[in-house]
């Protein structure tokens, strides 16, 4: 399985003229990065999950920030506009970064964040090139890790922050139950533990600087409404979230959050 099989698990069509048409029926106005977050958050803890994510990488004016796996935009325009940063993001996805191009110019963003079509593997940057790494829920589609946080040191200033906050294996060792928000089956889910994680960012170079296993959040994002993540992913988004929330409960799954530091 390769990057064709989760492109193909991020399908979709006209997503932004989608989530734009269930904001103006919910009544969403003005449009504002945080006021799209119920259907562009596409991560545990939505908004607050973002903000306190790049509160702990201490973003804030004037930094170059690269969001890796950006989706829709939803994160990298929080960065933007409540963080004072320039930021780039990068997916996959042709449709997902069409998408947030639509939805950053409908907040008025577009000069702060620019969005292109890449593989977070093998970025199309150079070296030293940005101030914050920063990433959200896109390392489990990754199977090659180690070349995906390889890419995040290269292209980092000596000095520079990666911020990461990931779904991993808990305690529980029973296989977690699919279909899950990222994966129909395991095919397209690579999954490691903290301990497997911290030693691969240690080889890789980077320096450990916070390192957080904070419990699931409260309660469950609402997946029934337009304006949700139904809007992205569709009706089957219930079954999704319920089996990621019992995984969460039983072990199978936890959270892991944490900034490091590539040596300057």
């Amino acid at each position: 399985m390769g990057t064709d099989d989760v492109l193909a698990h991020y399908r979709g069509e006209a997503l932004a003229e989608r989530i734009l048409e269930a904001a103006r029926a919910a009544g969403v106005h003005p449009l504002t990065p945080a006021a799209l977050a119920p259907a562009d958050q596409f991560h545990m803890g939505g908004l607050r999950a973002t903000r306190e994510l790049a509160r702990l990488a201490g973003i804030g004016p004037g930094d170059r920030v690269l969001d890796l796996g950006c989706g829709l935009g939803g994160p990298a325009r929080v960065l933007a506009a409540e963080f004072g940063c320039e930021v780039t993001g990068v997916d996959l996805s042709p449709e997902f970064v069409r998408s947030a191009a639509v939805l950053t110019e409908a907040c008025g963003l577009g000069e702060r964040a620019a969005f292109r079509v890449a593989d977070a593997t093998a970025l199309p940057f150079a070296d030293a090139n940005f101030d914050v790494v920063f990433t959200q829920h896109a390392a489990m589609n990754i199977a090659d890790r180690r070349a995906f946080w390889s890419e995040a040191y290269r292209v980092l200033r000596p000095g520079g922050r990666f911020a990461f906050f990931d779904v991993i294996r808990g305690p529980n060792p029973a296989e977690p139950a699919y279909p899950l928000p990222w994966a129909g089956d395991p095919a397209i889910s690579f999954l490691l533990d903290a301990g497997a994680t911290r030693a691969l960012l240690e080889e890789v170079g980077f320096v450990i600087e916070a390192w957080n296993q904070p419990p699931p959040p409260v309660g469950r994002p609402d997946t029934s409404s337009p304006f949700s993540l139904r809007a992205v992913m569709g009706a089957g988004m219930e079954q999704r979230v319920a089996n990621l929330a019992a995984c969460m409960a039983d072990g199978r799954l936890g959270l892991l959050q944490g900034v490091c530091r590539r040596p300057a």
